[in-house]
């Protein structure tokens, strides 16, 4: 029960939609950026060597699109379509769809990107997504429907209600269900490629990230089990996180071991201050963005000055850090950044 009133608490701070998505099955039709490997390969019509892969016949043209369509699938909600043809006018209800997206499709094939996507401090795309007049949500149907997209992105958390009376209005929603790891991030992208007709680009997309992610792992190798740290996430609402998140995923592959996962919490479970100070960790990770009035500055100044937190290995080591919530908790490629901030505040002198 605590997971799902916590998750249901993230999702509504995040996205505002506290539902699920297409809970019955049916039928339908139809940064900064350190360097520039760091930066997530957009869509140009090019291919890695140069050359332009919209050229060719339109006899080849065709073909492609013979290979890939008409699709049927299912989405995370068990709801079955068919994607006729390669979409050409595509909207995005989530943040993670609209990051994937810029750098699946090119610009001109995206009719809407979701409200958040030009929300500084959870958002990678803020200035991308200028560029885009129409921006969605959960209380959008009319501006929706009158769009008339090839094909919506929502995810497993979408109203259900709002995905009825858009089916019933003839627009095709595919829910994706929010990854849990890394690796179930690159299996949604994977998915997401797919859909759009560009499953090269998201082979290049997942090829991209593992480069990221060899970087962060070549620099933290030297690192012997003893030396990890360990870690612990934690908010103003007293949330965290466990196994089979994706947090935890970003953890390890940092270099590090969280705490929750080894005392044996599950998802998001809220912990008190004397639990903190039995789990010690070596390292408190805050959120960068505050959704009360407490600036997350003044939050982890709260930690570190807490005398009942006064022997926690993280305080004493001045080890409280402030972590990029768009990078960490991101669904999209740009959770590989999160991977990346936090092996280099927990290890920095590796990254000199």
């Amino acid at each position: 029960m605590k997971r799902i009133i916590s998750l249901l608490i993230v999702i509504m701070m995040t996205v505002g939609i506290v539902a699920g998505c297409g809970q019955n099955a049916g039928n339908g039709t139809m940064n900064e950026k350190s360097s520039e490997s760091s930066v997530a390969p957009e869509n140009t019509g090019e291919s890695q060597d140069g050359s332009d892969q919209s050229a060719g016949t339109a006899e080849n043209q065709e073909e492609a699109v013979t290979d890939e369509f008409p699709l049927t699938v299912k989405d995370a909600g068990g709801f079955e379509m068919t994607i006729e043809k390669k979409p050409e006018k595509i909207a995005s209800l989530t943040l993670g769809t609209d990051e994937m997206l810029l750098s699946l499709v090119d610009s001109s094939r995206i009719v809407a990107l979701s409200s958040m996507a030009d929300m500084e401090g959870t958002s990678n795309i803020v200035e991308e997504a200028k560029a885009f007049p129409n921006k969605i949500s959960s209380q959008s149907l009319e501006t929706i429907i009158s769009l008339s997209p090839d094909l919506l992105f929502a995810s497993s958390w979408t109203d259900v209600n709002l995905l009825e009376q858009l089916r019933d209005a003839g627009i095709v929603v595919y829910c994706y269900e929010s990854p849990n790891s890394i690796d179930q991030q690159k299996d949604t992208i994977r998915e997401i490629a797919k859909l759009v007709g560009e499953k090269e680009k998201g082979e290049e997309l997942i090829a991209w990230m593992d480069q990221k992610l060899k970087e962060v792992e070549d620099k933290i190798k030297s690192l012997k089990e003893d030396e990890k740290l360990s870690a612990l996430y934690y908010d103003s609402s007293t949330y965290t996180y466990g196994k089979n998140t994706s947090f935890d995923d970003v953890v390890t592959r940092a270099g590090m071991r969280n705490v929750v996962s080894e005392a044996g919490l599950d998802g998001w479970p809220q912990i008190s201050k004397e639990e903190i100070v039995k789990l010690n960790p070596d390292v408190i990770i805050v959120p960068s963005v505050s959704w009360t009035e407490q600036t997350p500055e003044a939050f982890a100044e709260e930690l570190r000055k807490d005398p009942g937190l006064k022997e926690v290995s993280a305080v004493k080591n001045n080890r409280v850090f402030i972590i990029s919530d768009a990078h960490r908790s991101a669904i999209s490629q740009y959770i590989v950044y999160g991977v990346e901030d936090l092996a280099k505040a927990a290890y920095p002198d590796l990254f000199k």
